[in-house]
């Protein structure tokens, strides 16, 4: 199975500087299971260094499991570490 890269999509518009993703994909075969990444993404403005960026925390990479695992998964995550968003893609 393919490994995702963890990247920001320079298509999407992130209101929020620390948040969770979650996307799942459409399964290979009509009887598999959809495929989830979850990523907790957070950005960090200049330090003393000057370097400012998002940093990403891969938490499932490419799983086999529903659309409402994922979710279920996520939510808790995001409740643990008080991670104020959800940010949802679902390929179909």
């Amino acid at each position: 199975m393919a490994r995702v890269a963890p990247s920001i999509r320079p298509t999407e518009t992130y209101t929020e500087p620390n948040f969770v993703r979650v996307y799942t994909g459409a399964p290979d075969a009509p009887r598999s299971a959809r495929l989830a990444t979850i990523e907790h993404l957070s950005y960090s403005a200049a330090n003393s260094a000057g370097r400012a960026g998002w940093s990403c925390t891969t938490i499932v990479d490419g799983e086999a499991m529903s659309k409402e695992d994922a979710l279920f998964i996520a939510r808790s995550y995001a409740v643990e570490n008080n991670v104020p968003v959800i940010y949802e893609c679902h390929g179909e």
